[in-house]
């Protein structure tokens, strides 16, 4: 395992590219000059300006891209070496916890509906990557697309004014190096809206390049972060270039952030430039988040961890009780073999702070075979004319909830398996976990693969309200069901590793074709820091039978035992 350090120190706005003459060294250094933004509801007025002038240029057709899937493999992954193959062997040998259960409690989901309402809509991109976040009085939602980015109220689930407006415009104004502009002018996708629940601020961010430099970078992470609580505000920019600690040029797939006391991290699964894409496994960086909250000077500290290793995410606060004093952040995947069959999850601990790695921690679980473990990874089934549906089961899905009880800290995680006992590139379910102690001697409290009939419920997002109970959001999809939206969840008092029976979101209409087999890549379930106790959930659907027509829904909740 590499773990090379980068250490780039950024400040607000713009950041200058590293000069070609400078030696390459373990530590790299880059700074820009800081900006702070005009309100982004005056900023969306400019972006939405720049983006109508741009899509009167453009045939409606240019419109509808579908970025590729690149699934991680275990090829990919070196599979086959002595390492990785005694990984699955040496797993299979110790004890893996409670297993995971199989079925589902018959009583109904015990919470209470809020809000139900329409998000953004395609705008001639695939995948969605539709996600959210719910913040002091603002539910905010982004999806790709030219004009994906939302703010509603969360009390009311009316789209504010300015809304829906272009992913770019957080970063409107923002000028000086090819890295600004990219930011400016080319989010490329992989979006990201959080809210960091212990400042009470919006953390925005996507990846972005300059479209003539799509085969051979540089490549970019364009990060905002509020400077209150209200998503229409002002934002401190930063960009962040992708490259490893020798200097090399990166792409930065499939980014993911947890939100952490000392840093923000990010996950990323990086490859060689997209003209020959080879994969070069994952890395974590960490962005100085003190500095960021104050618009300042930002350093960047990040950690490679080679071909041998797929995805991984990074663990993210719930709740208003940070970990403890000095936590590292836990970062966390699992290992499968080449027939898709896995037995352990993996865990890691970075700190930025002393910008310490750890040594990697495997933790075995009940086997498991991962979502359509052939050919790309498309199997899910939709109705007659419907194409076959990404899985993404190579992966965790976002995001990674940490909670801090006091006397117990725990993460609940969640991906995509094939269904118990179901031929190869059946119907999926999705297996869960809870794990306590991530900090000592960690251990899969409960585990259980939610998979009540032969429909597939993949790309699920898992979170836990502050009484301990778990809701968990998904995709539902079937040769006689349309892709839909539903959710289930638990009692901390009930069976451990057992669901209750699912609630529906919104029913699907019509099945999806043409649009290249992509299927959301990730959704979102977030908790309400006003009460702890109310999960907000976003995912795709669709409505009618057609390509790049895919909808979201937005829908908030709760267990009827949890009260403020």
């Amino acid at each position: 395992m590499r773990t090379n350090r980068i250490l780039a120190v950024l400040l607000p706005s713009l950041l200058l590219a590293a000069q070609a003459s400078a030696a390459v060294s373990d530590e790299v250094f880059q700074t820009a000059e800081p900006s702070l933004s005009e309100p982004l509801s005056q900023m969306a007025v400019e972006a939405g300006a720049l983006n109508k002038a741009y899509a009167q240029r453009l045939a409606p057709a240019e419109f509808r891209e579908a970025r590729p899937a690149i699934k991680v493999t275990p090829e990919m992954r070196g599979h086959g070496a002595p390492d990785a193959a005694a990984r699955i062997q040496a797993a299979a040998k110790v004890a893996a916890g409670p297993p995971a259960a199989i079925g589902v409690l018959p009583q109904p989901v015990y919470t209470n509906a809020l809000l139900n309402f329409e998000g953004n809509s395609a705008h001639g991109a695939a995948p969605s990557d539709v996600n959210g976040a719910v913040g002091a009085t603002q539910y905010v939602q982004w999806v790709n697309g030219n004009a994906g980015l939302s703010i509603f109220d969360k009390t009311t689930g009316a789209a504010l004014p300015g809304s829906p407006m272009s992913g770019n415009a957080p970063w409107a104004g923002f000028t000086g190096t090819p890295g600004a502009d990219a930011c400016r002018t080319s989010g490329q996708g992989d979006i990201l809206a959080q809210y960091d629940k212990l400042a009470g601020r919006w953390v925005l961010s996507q990846f972005a390049w300059l479209n003539a430099n799509t085969n051979t970078g540089p490549y970019y992470q364009c990060v905002a972060v509020s400077t209150t609580n209200d998503a229409t505000g002002a934002y401190n920019r930063y960009v962040f270039t992708s490259q490893t600690a020798a200097g090399a040029t990166v792409f930065n797939d499939y980014g993911k952030v947890g939100i952490w006391p000392d840093a923000y991290y990010f996950t990323y699964v990086l490859f060689t430039p997209l003209a020959i894409g080879n994969y070069l496994g994952p890395q974590v960086c960490g962005y100085d988040r003190a500095a960021m909250l104050a618009g300042g000077v930002a350093t960047a500290k990040c950690k490679e961890f080679g071909t041998a290793f797929g995805p991984l995410l990074p663990s993210d606060v719930d709740g208003t009780t940070p970990p403890p004093a000095g936590s590292p952040n836990f970062l966390m995947g699992f290992d499968f073999n080449g027939a898709g069959a896995g037995n352990l999850l993996q865990l890691w601990k970075y700190s930025f702070t002393t910008d310490v790695l750890s040594a990697r921690t495997d933790i075995p679980v009940t086997p498991f075979i991962i979502g359509c473990p052939l050919g790309s990874g498309a199997c899910v089934a939709q109705p007659a004319a419907g194409e076959a549906l990404d899985s993404l089961a190579d992966r965790p899905m976002y995001r990674l909830p940490y909670r801090n009880y006091g006397s117990r800290e725990v993460l609940v995680l969640n991906h995509s398996v094939q269904q118990p006992g179901a031929a190869t590139n059946g119907p999926l379910g999705v297996r869960w976990y809870e794990l306590r102690n991530p900090n000592a001697a960690v251990s899969v409290y409960q585990q259980g693969t939610y998979a009540p009939d032969t429909n597939s419920r993949w790309m699920g997002s898992v979170a836990m309200d502050k009484k301990g109970n778990v809701a968990l959001g998904y995709s539902v999809s079937g040769s006689a069901v349309f892709t839909s939206v539903r959710y289930t969840g638990r009692l901390r008092s009930e069976p451990s590793g057992f669901l209750e029976t699912e609630a529906s979101i919104i029913a699907g209409t019509g099945s999806q074709t043409g649009t290249f087999n992509r299927w959301g890549d990730y959704s979102s379930m977030s908790i309400d820091p006003t009460d702890d106790c109310t999960f907000w959930y976003t995912q795709q659907y669709i409505a009618t039978t057609g390509s790049f027509n895919w909808k979201t829904r937005i829908a908030s909740f709760k267990f009827k035992n949890c009260t403020p």
